[in-house]
């Protein structure tokens, strides 16, 4: 402190009262004021809050200075630590029409089923992956890496098969991070690559065949095979064949950058937005 503030300090009086004390005499915590609520406090109480707020202020900024928003940062295909949780039943491979399954009660929505029907494939594909990037409006929407059910479609109801798979909602929306959840659409697997040819990205190419929630005929739903190639192998009708759910994200979610999901992928974290 200069020499002036010294001076001040050394000659203070404080009037508490009625009672006239000395600058030396004076601590923190023995002299009192009343706040603007009519509260009778101490400077030192007033003090610590004082910088106990601060303190908090400082570090709710730094936190906020780390988080970014995934749109800015995520790649389409990048792997991302959402968790849709576990369920809560048991349901065995689908047999008739309209029915999902292939789950046993306490297993994670993140991971995939078995093969929903013999000799369609199997996938060994788990997690959650993003599948859209809207840079402008911070939007970002994610997609099951694999199966996490199987669904059963009949020959003579593709239009029922996909008012169900539209109705099959809510199933893997984790309240913190996502606002809906609906089935892909063929309009949705077609845009990863851009064309139904089969492709060397597993984004699409699950090594399972999977039915997208969009009419062929009145007998087919459209699908991806083994190789990712839509619709490539005729109608498919009279079994199960395994679904992926998409998530759109709350909008302008965050991330703290790369961590790992519960399979110990690298994966990007998620934080409120």
């Amino acid at each position: 402190l200069g020499g002036g503030y010294l001076l001040i300090i050394l000659v203070l009086l404080v009037v508490t009262n009625g009672i006239t004390y000395g600058a030396s005499q004076l601590t923190s915590d023995g002299v009192s004021y009343q706040k603007k609520d009519g509260n009778l406090t101490t400077l030192k109480k007033a003090l610590d809050e004082l910088i106990n707020t601060s303190l908090v202020k400082i570090e709710e900024l730094e936190k906020q200075k780390s988080n970014v928003y995934l749109a800015d940062v995520a790649q389409i295909g990048d792997y991302v630590a959402y968790d849709a949780g576990i369920w809560k039943v048991s349901a065995g491979m689908p047999t008739t029409q309209g029915n999902f399954g292939g789950y046993a009660n306490g297993q994670s929505k993140n991971t995939s089923t078995s093969e929903c029907s013999s000799g369609y494939g199997t996938t060994t594909l788990k997690g959650w992956r993003v599948l859209t990037v809207n840079k402008d409006t911070h939007d970002v929407t994610i997609v099951h890496a694999g199966q996490p059910e199987c669904y059963y479609h009949a020959s003579g109801s593709s239009v029922d098969s996909v008012k169900l798979l539209q109705e099959h909602t809510n199933v893997y929306v984790n309240e913190t991070f996502a606002q809906s959840d609906h089935i892909m659409t063929k309009e949705e697997a077609e845009k990863i690559t851009g064309n139904t040819s089969s492709t060397d990205k597993d984004l699409r190419a699950t090594r399972t065949y999977y039915f997208l929630a969009t009419v062929y005929d009145n007998n087919s739903l459209w699908y991806a095979n083994t190789a990712g190639c839509i619709y490539c192998n005729g109608p498919f009708y009279g079994k199960a064949l395994g679904i992926r759910p998409v998530v759109v994200l709350k909008s302008k979610i965050l991330t703290t950058g790369k961590g790992q999901d519960e399979f110990k992928q690298e994966a990007w974290t998620l934080v409120q937005p």
